[in-house]
């Protein structure tokens, strides 16, 4: 398996922005390159690749959607590929870039976060989101 640029650096990014990574990988192998899993250093990462094998000298895309809402400063991540080659089972992926605040007005991780789950979440929970518990027994404790 051979990937195009596996260590990347990118420009900074606003806080609150998303950036998408797409890494080309090739099969230079004599067999179908197989991706068992592909796992990220960090929850904030979407990950996307290819759940069919990929033939002798064709190439695929793992693709990985980065939220910065939870991030400031320097981040550098991690992405592990597990799949049939022959040397390494393991292959490491890893980009970094700096996230930096807006000039004008600065939200905090929690309002970010609040904001995107309501619009993910905002018409499937009955009630206020910020007022979620779990249940014990029959007494309901809020967080």
């Amino acid at each position: 398996m051979k990937i195009i640029d596996p260590e990347r650096h990118y420009y900074p990014i606003l806080r609150g922005s998303e950036i998408t990574a797409a890494y080309k990988l090739y099969n230079r192998g004599n067999e179908p390159l197989i991706i068992y899993d592909v796992q990220a250093s960090c929850g904030c990462i979407d990950i996307n690749f290819p759940e069919t094998s990929i033939a002798k000298d064709d190439f695929g895309f793992i693709t990985l959607d980065y939220d910065s809402a939870k991030n400031i400063g320097f981040v550098e991540f991690f992405v592990t590929i597990k799949a049939n080659t022959e040397k390494d089972v393991f292959t490491t992926i890893k980009f970094d870039l700096n996230v930096v605040t807006s000039p004008h007005y600065t939200q905090d991780y929690e309002e970010i976060y609040l904001d995107r789950r309501k619009e993910k979440m905002g018409g499937e929970v009955d009630g206020d989101l910020t007022q979620q518990g779990y249940y014990i027994d029959e007494e309901r404790t809020v967080r």
